[in-house]
């Protein structure tokens, strides 16, 4: 006589029951049933682009960590503000005017190059 084919549910039920049966019979006899591990995708290491900006202009060398330390110096010593509470900090370069704009939370200012 011919077998008749599993119908993916009925495949499905076979290996869910006999999953219980093993997990029964390790109950019953009192054996450790470790699951099987499956494979987790390993996540990309984030590789993070460090970035330097230089300015050069009139045989001066200043770079963006200057820029910024420049601008929150100013913000904190002729504006008197906090530069802890600092949260956004936009600069504005014009080497033609020897001159460095900036916007901090809001505050406007600047200083000379």
């Amino acid at each position: 006589m011919a077998r008749a084919k599993k119908t993916p549910k009925e495949a499905t039920k076979t290996k869910v029951t006999a999953a219980a049966a093993k997990l029964a019979e390790a109950v019953v006899t009192k054996k450790a049933v470790t699951p099987k591990k499956t494979a987790t995708p390993k996540k990309a290491a984030a590789s993070e682009t460090k970035t330097n900006l230089v300015l050069q202009f009139a045989g001066k060398d200043l770079s963006y960590d200057e820029l910024v330390q420049n601008a929150k110096n100013v913000f904190q010593y002729d504006m008197a503000g906090d530069p802890a509470s600092i949260k956004e900090i936009s600069l504005f370069i014009k080497p033609e005017e020897n001159k460095v704009y900036f916007v901090i939370d809001g505050a406007e200012g600047s200083y000379d190059l």
